[in-house]
């Protein structure tokens, strides 16, 4: 569940529904500075689906007792957060292998500072945990190498092939941090952020993407990489910023309060 303080409330959004929308606007990425990717739809798929894992766990409503409230999902145990993402992983490579390994790679870059792409970023695996963090590592790359071997056609320099592959990785996290930067802050407040390097061309020098946050549902996007402004929503449910008894009363409450669509305008800056 991604959990923000606004306006003395925890407004709540389903991991789900953050991908579903985040799956949409890469659809939409595009225009006459920034590419189209090699497989532009498995990848949007994979962005669709990346939180796929989370539907049960966010369905039960994890609970933090330290807290009693709601548990975020940066807060979640290592061994949960493998076994969630691991099942959206697996159920996706059944309907896209292509689709699949993006996610996976997404997945495994959470705990590798995105395999370098984000130094300041990285899930902490305790000491007591690293052997079974390494092993999760090691399997789930090795499967990506037969995956690769489906997609790659041997008239393509490999190199070419998975310089793409890590193109479609650096779109991945740019949309991830633009869904997180609407799904974790208020659309009446002003706030700005990186959503990392991209190369709008496989063979342009990389650009900053930055987000602006106007304080009126609108969020500015420099530079802009869609070919039009268009608005988007996330369904959301608003509960009391309090303190509650256990994880059955604050799936009750939450179960019981209607969701409200928070809606952001994209546009140029």
């Amino acid at each position: 569940m991604i959990i923000s303080g606004q306006d003395g409330n925890l407004v709540l959004i389903r991991q789900e529904d953050h991908a579903l929308q985040v799956g949409d606007i890469a659809r939409k990425w595009g225009n006459e500075n920034f590419q189209k990717l090699l497989k532009h739809e498995s990848v949007s798929l994979a962005i669709e689906r990346h939180d796929s894992g989370w539907h049960e766990p966010d369905t039960e409503v994890l609970f933090n007792p330290n807290t009693k409230r709601p548990l975020n999902f940066m807060d979640v145990q290592l061994p949960q957060h493998v076994k969630f993402y691991e099942t959206g992983y697996r159920n996706t490579l059944e309907k896209d292998p292509y689709a699949g390994m993006m996610l996976g790679m997404h997945w495994i870059g959470l705990y590798t500072s995105r395999f370098g792409y984000d130094p300041t970023f990285t899930y902490n695996v305790p000491d007591n945990l690293q052997n079974f963090m390494n092993n999760t590592l090691s399997t789930i790359q090795k499967e990506w190498v037969d995956i690769k071997q489906q997609y790659w056609t041997y008239q393509q320099k490999f190199s070419e092939f998975e310089d793409q592959i890590w193109m479609s990785y650096e779109f991945f996290q740019v949309m991830d941090r633009l869904g997180l930067f609407m799904g974790l802050n208020n659309p009446k407040e002003e706030k700005t952020m990186s959503l990392g390097i991209i190369r709008p061309t496989r063979t342009s020098e990389p650009v900053e993407v930055t987000a602006k946050s106007l304080g009126n549902g609108t969020v500015e996007l420099s530079p802009f990489p869609f070919a039009q402004d268009f608005e988007t929503t996330v369904p959301a449910r608003r509960i009391g910023d309090r303190d509650y008894e256990n994880q059955q009363e604050a799936k009750s409450v939450l179960e019981n309060t209607e969701t409200e669509d928070v809606r952001w305008k994209i546009v140029a800056r």
